[in-house]
């Protein structure tokens, strides 16, 4: 048994990799994400548009709102 903390830490964590089952949604779980990443960026992307239009609509001045 090792007295260093993180040695003892790294062993446990071999030892127990050992027993892990694999992971038979893996492919599922990629395609998943990628979907998920993909709508995120999308949505982000229209998001930012939308930003920009919004800001761009404001006027620079108050002489150019045209109220008087």
């Amino acid at each position: 048994m090792h007295t260093c903390p993180l040695l003892r830490a790294s062993m446990k964590s071999r030892t127990s990799a050992k027993y892990r089952t694999p992971l038979n949604r893996a492919h599922a779980q990629t395609n998943a994400h990628r979907w998920l990443a993909l709508s995120v960026g999308l949505l982000g992307w229209l998001g930012w548009h939308a930003l920009r239009d919004v800001l761009n609509a404001i006027p620079d001045s108050n002489d150019d709102f045209g109220l008087f």
